[in-house]
């Protein structure tokens, strides 16, 4: 319905190649962000929202971003949708802070084989034990990597 404030609607979609985006802001609540197919690089960049906030099947970066969370109950920073073991796509979030309110996964598999990596980032009190979220399906191979986490 028209001006309802916190249901599903993406705020921004983006699939054309070799994307540059910095110091821009991206407000949403579930779906904020479709980085759905390219290559994108996103710097010093504000991203909200509560449910894959940042999900599709790009292959891009985010370095120096700040993630923040506005669930109430639970929710996920990203849902990458890589779908082949040979597609040349996923999410690295570099040096990013991942801020903000409910319980949190860092990632969900919208893909059998989906791909998101973070490293050097600093991740407040938010994120649920385990991080990653199948949903509910053994078959997803996804793959999520915490490298050496800042504190």
């Amino acid at each position: 319905m028209p001006g309802m404030q916190g249901w599903q609607a993406v705020a921004f979609r983006i699939s054309g190649d070799k994307a540059f985006f910095f110091g821009c802001g991206f407000y949403g609540a579930q779906d904020t962000l479709c980085d759905d197919a390219g290559r994108h690089y996103f710097r010093d960049c504000y991203i909200e929202g509560s449910i894959d906030f940042v999900f599709g099947n790009g292959r891009s970066l985010y370095k120096d971003c700040e993630l923040h969370s506005t669930a109430q109950r639970f929710g996920s920073v990203a849902a990458q949708g890589r779908h082949d073991p040979c597609e040349r796509t996923g999410f690295a979030f570099v040096n990013c802070r991942v801020t903000g309110t409910g319980r949190l996964y860092v990632g969900r598999a919208m893909g059998q084989y989906s791909r998101i990596v973070y490293a050097y980032t600093y991740f407040d009190s938010v994120i649920a034990p385990g991080g990653w979220d199948d949903w509910d399906h053994a078959s997803n191979k996804s793959m999520y990597v915490l490298l050496q986490l800042a504190s």
